[in-house]
């Protein structure tokens, strides 16, 4: 089998708000499924749902007590040392709901392990607005200052789920490559939260990260078929290169999954398809080795 960087699961909050666990549950990613793999790496996003976002930052550090009982719990299995021959495993926040207008929440994150921060979900928050949201202003101040500590920090920048002109706010701001842990093209299919072709260059010029997303809506509009896949793939390696790029499914935070890809086990379709038309160390970057090269000397 081979490895996978998933860059953005939305399984850590579905499993904690269900009741169930990180080893074997009824969801599209657990540490068992994942054991298909050669070598697995995953990114959980702590994603609140609107009804907590009133108390966002408290939610948050409930999902990262979570978060790290689990890490405990199945120690035999999961780590956060990536480097290690067990299910590496990256904390993301996704929203910036969560640091509630403070800098000092902020860096209070990024102590308790928080790796990574999509900047704004589809609603206006402090920071910016969301591809979804409506609203077409850039960052705010407040946001301008987080890219600014983010970049202090080392901590990555995901700008999956931002509005075209908070995009280039972060691109002219920041002084460090961000990402787009779960985006795919625009031209490919024309959905707000998918990234133009000038984004994709933008991409490719300061070294970031684009990661593929699964969801049907934002890959053809119908059913997420491979063959979809496949035509955002080669479009935004056309732009980005093949380095520049990763996977980034979006499971358990997608209500429905790409024809035959039911759970995080069926990946090897699509890996198979990419080793077809572009060769097996072209697959193996775009579905490990580009993500791990880009956080291994972050986390």
């Amino acid at each position: 089998m081979f490895k996978i960087f998933d860059c953005h699961c939305d399984t850590l909050t579905k499993a904690m708000w269900s009741n169930q666990n990180l080893y074997k549950n009824s969801l599209h990613i657990d540490i068992e499924k994942l054991q298909c793999f050669e070598k697995a790496v995953q990114i959980f996003a702590i994603w609140l749902d609107e009804k907590y976002l009133n108390n966002a930052f408290d939610n948050t550090l409930k999902a990262i007590d979570f978060y790290n009982s689990q890490i405990k719990e199945y120690g035999e299995y999961i780590s956060k040392n990536i480097n290690e021959n067990k299910l590496g495993a990256i904390l993301s926040v996704e929203g910036g709901e969560a640091v509630e207008g403070s800098i000092d929440k902020l860096d209070l994150l990024y102590d308790k392990g928080v790796r990574l921060m999509t900047l704004t979900w589809n609603y206006k928050n402090e920071i910016g607005c969301g591809a979804l949201s409506g609203f077409d202003e850039g960052l705010t101040d407040f946001g301008k200052s987080v890219v600014r500590e983010m970049n202090s920090l080392d901590m990555v920048i995901d700008v999956s789920h931002l509005n075209v002109r908070g995009f280039w706010d972060v691109y002219e701001i920041s002084e460090k490559p961000f990402i787009a842990t779960h985006s795919n093209s625009y031209t490919v299919c024309p959905h707000p939260r998918n990234l133009n072709d000038d984004q994709l260059k933008a991409v490719a010029e300061t070294n970031s990260k684009v990661g593929i997303n699964l969801y049907p809506p934002f890959v053809d509009g119908e059913k997420g078929k491979i063959d979809s896949i496949i035509r955002h793939i080669d479009h935004i390696m056309n732009i980005t290169g093949d380095k520049n790029m990763g996977i980034g499914c979006d499971f358990d935070g997608i209500a429905v999954c790409p024809e035959g890809i039911e759970d995080v086990t069926k990946l090897h379709l699509i890996y198979d398809r990419v080793r077809e038309v572009w060769g097996s160390k072209t697959a193996d970057d775009i579905f490990y080795n580009n993500m791990y090269g880009f956080f291994s000397g972050k986390i």
